[in-house]
């Protein structure tokens, strides 16, 4: 009977914190330990938990040109500039097995994936738009860009640049996530001896000394 009390404080004090990482509405998180060398499976009722935030200054530029019968009616430029802020999440699998092995702790993350659409500034939005000597439509050139920009940054945040340094920062916070729960369901110990791996899909796990 007491190990029960124990363990359900324990699960009391861990589903606050879980609860503010977790997207949309609050998940109640359980936990099933077994013996220390062997695999440890942390269950939830899924959800979203964001893992990174990339910020940056984004520019878009629109061009159009025409002529009529050889003659350059000119080059309707324009363009946008807005602060833009990219956040990456992970979708919180119901069983999340962890193999301890030792001192160490590795984790098989899911994939990282943009949370989309991504939101930017409209307050700090900067716009520039010039037509062509004979051509008088900068607004629409303006307008035009401005509907495009929403996809245009949903396949940056599908890109490589971007998606690396989300797996940078997301590994930094999976490992810390799963190190806290270590903390209050398991004898683990927050020191260099002590050290979480999170591995995403395709990442082969790193040899044991």
């Amino acid at each position: 009977m007491v190990g029960v009390v124990i363990a359900a404080a324990a699960i009391a004090l861990g589903i606050g914190w879980v609860a503010q990482r977790l997207d949309g509405d609050q998940r109640e998180v359980r936990s099933s330990i077994v013996a220390p060398e062997k695999p440890v499976v942390m269950r939830t009722k899924g959800g979203l938990l964001e893992v990174a935030t990339v910020r940056a200054l984004e520019r878009f530029t629109r061009e159009d040109s025409r002529d009529f019968w050889g003659i350059d009616l000119g080059t309707t430029v324009s363009q946008i500039q807005v602060p833009v802020t990219y956040r990456f999440h992970i979708e919180m699998a119901r069983e999340w097995p962890i193999e301890l092995r030792g001192r160490t702790a590795i984790v098989r993350a899911p994939a990282i994936k943009p949370s989309l659409p991504v939101a930017f500034d409209t307050t700090l939005m900067e716009k520039y738009t010039r037509a062509g000597w004979a051509r008088f439509n900068k607004e629409e050139n303006l307008d035009a860009l401005q509907r495009s920009m929403t996809p245009t940054l949903a396949a940056r945040a599908s890109g490589d640049a971007y998606r690396g340094l989300a797996e940078d920062a997301g590994r930094k916070t999976i490992a810390e996530f799963v190190t806290i729960w270590l903390l209050k369901e398991t004898d683990w110990k927050r020191d260099p001896a002590h050290k979480v791996v999170v591995l995403f899909p395709g990442e082969a796990r790193p040899p044991l000394p």
